[in-house]
């Protein structure tokens, strides 16, 4: 829901929003107040294909921020993960040619979550699963005896300009993992 709330408003739309992640759009909202993504309907959820190295994806957007050209790919994650820049290197490397003005990529963040008034816990629920981290010492509430404050969205963009060793890392990672599933693979005539 928040990758298509998200890609609706990307493309200057105003999708209606559903209660369970209107404070990650809101916050994303927000963040577009300051930082101007600009993109354009064929550049986003587009599909790209590698025949060289024999692999395919959906790019979630190709964008312009702060006058660079790039990848722009949403995550509803706790955190920024290293492995991300595997996955958008894949794509720069597949479109690199059909796009010589591609200059970076960028993770564009998307969560929300609650903090507890009383201790420094923080609730996390996303796809039915509800996550309480304890951050930090002190007081920790018991479980059932949080005092949960409203949820806060966050937005936020990190980019990767140099993809090239990541995906040299992608490659080796594919390679793993046909070798893993050699069998199944052959069987789908792959190999």
């Amino acid at each position: 829901m928040v990758h298509e709330a998200a890609e609706a408003i990307l493309l200057g739309k105003s999708p209606d929003v559903d209660p369970l992640i209107r404070p990650a759009i809101a916050a994303l909202t927000d963040f577009l107040t300051h930082t101007k993504v600009d993109t354009r309907p064929e550049l986003v959820e587009r599909r790209i294909l590698n025949r060289d190295h024999r692999y395919a994806g959906t790019i979630d957007a190709l964008a312009t921020i702060g006058g660079k050209f790039g990848v722009l790919d949403i995550k509803t994650s706790q955190a920024v993960y290293r492995d991300y820049n595997l996955q958008t290197a894949a794509y720069n490397e597949a479109l690199k040619n059909e796009f010589p003005e591609l200059a970076t990529r960028w993770i564009l963040r998307l969560d929300q979550y609650q903090s507890c008034n009383r201790c420094s816990a923080t609730k996390r629920t996303k796809g039915g699963r509800v996550k309480v981290r304890r951050n930090g010492g002190g007081f920790v509430c018991g479980p059932t005896s949080h005092d949960w404050a409203e949820p806060k969205g966050v937005a936020e963009l990190h980019e990767f300009p140099s993809w090239q060793s990541d995906f040299k890392a992608f490659l080796g990672a594919k390679q793993l993992w046909e070798w893993d599933n050699e069998d199944w693979l052959r069987q789908v005539g792959y190999c």
